[in-house]
């Protein structure tokens, strides 16, 4: 029996699974980034900036949890492996970099990996907020969580 929460969504779901899928990708890679960055970041200032990214990964791995169980409420399937994280992200991993004390550029990575989620949940929202209201409440939750990283990761630059 089709669960009546899939039958009130008015916007093709294999589409809309598809979108899930990509940002449950893209959300899984920035927790491990955020995750690593914490771990391997060090010199001066470092632990409160470590404190930070530990906090962020925390965060969007909550936010993966949101996307895996829309997914399923809609009787899609979420991506099953880890590998294939890369492939369905709506953005591309950006790797550490070799110096664990370039502070700076760990933080301007990370801003626009924030930038991009504005963007994509953004769009999200703007596409299901008449068709599908429960993943338009969920994508507005976690837009409103990506505006206060970027904020957060702007600030630790002065800017």
């Amino acid at each position: 029996m089709k669960r009546k929460g899939a039958q009130i969504v008015d916007i093709n779901i294999d589409e809309l699974i598809r979108d899930l899928n990509s940002a449950l990708a893209a959300e899984a890679l920035a927790a491990y980034r955020y995750k690593l960055l914490s771990k391997m970041a060090s010199g001066i200032n470092s632990e409160p900036i470590a404190k930070i990214f530990e906090e962020m990964s925390d965060h969007e791995w909550k936010h993966v949890s949101s996307f895996m169980e829309r997914i399923l409420q809609l009787e899609g399937t979420p991506i099953t492996n880890t590998s294939d994280w890369p492939k369905y992200s709506y953005s591309t991993y950006k790797e550490p970099p070799k110096d664990p004390t370039d502070l700076e550029k760990m933080i301007r990575d990370s801003i626009e990996d924030e930038r991009a989620a504005i963007e994509f949940y953004n769009n999200l929202y703007k596409k299901t907020q008449h068709t599908d209201p429960v993943t338009a409440l969920m994508v507005q939750e976690i837009l409103a969580d990506e505006v206060e990283d970027e904020d957060k990761l702007l600030r630790l630059l002065g800017e």
